[in-house]
Parts: C-alpha cells; sequence; structure tokens
C-alpha cells in the first residue's frame, strides 16, 4: 500500500525509538496492521491515516483524531483494555474483518457510557459473541457432542474443544444448584486469575453441570436472564483460545478491584 487512506483504532504499542512508537491498529480496510508512527496515538479514539509499506510493518503518517471522545475510566477503561487486547491476539494479521471493525467501534462506544455491572457485561459478551462467530468459533446451543439435539432436562458441561458434553445420571441428580447460580459472578471476576495448569487438562469437569434448559433459553441471545451463562461460557472459551495463559488486562482489572 502506499499512502492509503484508513480508519483505525489503535490496540497496542510499544516504544521503537526515541519519537517513535510501533503501533497495532484495527483497520476498517485492512484489519490489524502494524506500523511505525510518532508517539502519542491515543487508544480508544476513532482515527483517520495514511498507511505505506509493501512489509508487514508499515509507515502511519498523518494520524488524526476522527471525533473527540470522552476519556475511559474506571472499569469501563479496563474493560476496553481487555477488548483491545483479545482483538489483537485473536485476529490474523492484514485480514479485513469490516463486521468484527463495527462491532468493535460500537463496543468502545458503549464503554464510554455510565454503565451498571450487568450492563457492561452485556457489552462484553456481545462483543465477544460477534468476535467468536466471524473466526468460526461460535458456540452450538442446538446440538451437543453426539450430534444430539440439547434436552431441557438433561445436564450437561461444556468443553471449547468439543461441545456440549452430557453429565452422568448421578451428577445430574446430585446438582444442588441452577447453572446460573453457579455462574454468577461480578465484573471483577473477568480480571480474576485461574489456575490454568490445572484447567488446561479436562477443564469442563470442573464445572457445575448446566441445565439444557438454560442451554435452550440462551438460543433467544445475550440478555440479563441468561447473561451469567454466557459470561461462564465465554470464559471458558477465552481461556482455551489463549491455552489457560493470563490475559494482561484480566491482572490490571485485578489488581484495580483489589485496590479499591
Amino acid at each position: 500500500m502506499r499512502n492509503e487512506p484508513l480508519h483505525a483504532y489503535s490496540l497496542h504499542q510499544r516504544p521503537y525509538q526515541e519519537k517513535r512508537s510501533i503501533y497495532y491498529l484495527f483497520t476498517k480496510e485492512h484489519g490489524v496492521l502494524h506500523g511505525v508512527s510518532k508517539k502519542g496515538i491515543p487508544q480508544f479514539a476513532p482515527l483517520m491515516l495514511f498507511a505505506t509499506g509493501k512489509k508487514s510493518l508499515k509507515t502511519f503518517q498523518q494520524v488524526n483524531i476522527a471525533e473527540a471522545v470522552p476519556s475511559l475510566m474506571g472499569q469501563q477503561q479496563y474493560a476496553a483494555l481487555y477488548v483491545n487486547e483479545i482483538t489483537l491476539k485473536l485476529l490474523p494479521v492484514e485480514d479485513s474483518m469490516p463486521i468484527v471493525y463495527a462491532q468493535y467501534a460500537h463496543t468502545i462506544t458503549q464503554l464510554q457510557q455510565s454503565l451498571s455491572p450487568v450492563e457492561l457485561k452485556l457489552v462484553l459478551r456481545g462483543y465477544e459473541q460477534v468476535l467468536f462467530s466471524e473466526l468460526g468459533f461460535a458456540i452450538d446451543l442446538e446440538q451437543d457432542s453426539e450430534q444430539q439435539l440439547i434436552e431441557k432436562d438433561q445436564s450437561y458441561y461444556f468443553a471449547p474443544d468439543r461441545g456440549w458434553v452430557k453429565a452422568s445420571i448421578n451428577e445430574s441428580e446430585q446438582q444442588s444448584v441452577s447453572s446460573d447460580q453457579a455462574s454468577a459472578s461480578s465484573a471483577a471476576a473477568l480480571a480474576s486469575s485461574s489456575n490454568f495448569d490445572q484447567r488446561r487438562h479436562s477443564a469442563f469437569m470442573r464445572q457445575s453441570p448446566i441445565k439444557g434448559d438454560t442451554i435452550l433459553a440462551m438460543q433467544a441471545g445475550i440478555s440479563e436472564s441468561t447473561i451469567n451463562s454466557w459470561t461462564h461460557l465465554h470464559r471458558q472459551l477465552i481461556d482455551h483460545l489463549f491455552d489457560y495463559q493470563p490475559l494482561q488486562s484480566r491482572i490490571l482489572w485485578q489488581q484495580f478491584y483489589r485496590y479499591q
């Protein structure tokens, strides 16, 4: 590309030279791009710029903020850092993702508003759902791992690499709490650390089973009544996609809540 105009958001940056940095941008036209530009490009603001370069590392010039936006504070800021991290690490480089880009821009706009913990969960789960769908990781809510229809009275475990696995009869009878209660958590739970080594193997066996009627209710989409179940499932899928390695944004979010 040569002096190509782009619409973009800055996902991450790292020092490169005294007056320049390497930027990782999410562009409307070409997806994720890596390039060099002057220091000072802000995050979470829509940008307009020009890009040049045939190799993987571009040169970004004439970078301007397309629209002034309020600064993100508190949990919204850490939520936006989380969105940036999963976007950067999951999307392929130089592969246009217009649907994800549109949802990303919408998500950042939503995070600039005052949100309750439940509203924040709804925003994040909505973005994750679009991201998973566009990358081919959408969760099947109709069939189990054996291609059988989900049964409302049956209990299931969720295995990210297999889908819904039926719980044994004994496990179903011993289930004493509903899936929503078992997966309920505050927004801070997104930031909590996990024992990644233990969860790596047969992680779904450490879950509380989820009733089939809850899974069927989730077919209607993400809502306040099912948000805790969606949070539980997306957390497992994210951990699986990142090979159960900790996300830096989660660590920062955990530290934020620790000192509140």
